[in-house]
């Protein structure tokens, strides 16, 4: 017969063993879900992280290697917005970030921002080094 404490510490073998299945199978579904952006070599590393995040597990690095683990790629926007044919880009309601300068459509040259929308310093720094003006409207 089993003393108490050697039935605590196999329940806790057992929820610990299901836990991280658990945990592992939700990064699986979590960046499986998640859709690809690839406007930068930041982009293309993170990205190649998520497959050997994933080729962990036997049965996706499986259909990966098969084809038939799909990835999508983001739309073409960055930043949550607009991007309009004179290289404009607006921005209507959140933060710009440095990191969602680095990921501007190509060829934008203008950031309108609306009333209400943040701006960090390094994303400032950033739109300078990429040539960007930065305009607000509607104060």
């Amino acid at each position: 017969m089993l003393d108490r404490d050697a039935i605590r510490g196999l329940i806790r073998d057992v929820i610990t063993e299901e836990v991280g299945r658990l945990r592992q199978e939700n990064a699986s579904k979590d960046a499986e879900a998640a859709p690809v952006r690839v406007a930068s070599d930041a982009d293309l590393a993170d990205f190649a992280r998520r497959v050997l995040l994933l080729a962990r597990d036997p049965s996706v690095r499986a259909a990966i290697e098969a084809g038939r683990h799909s990835f999508r790629l983001a739309g073409p926007q960055g930043i949550d917005g607009k991007s309009t044919p004179d290289r404009s880009h607006r921005v209507d309601s959140g933060v710009v970030t440095e990191e969602a300068m680095a990921r501007l459509p190509q060829g934008v040259t203008r950031l309108v921002l609306a009333a209400g929308v943040s701006i960090t310093p390094l994303a400032r720094d950033k739109a300078r080094a990429l040539g960007v003006s930065v305009e607000r409207i509607g104060r």
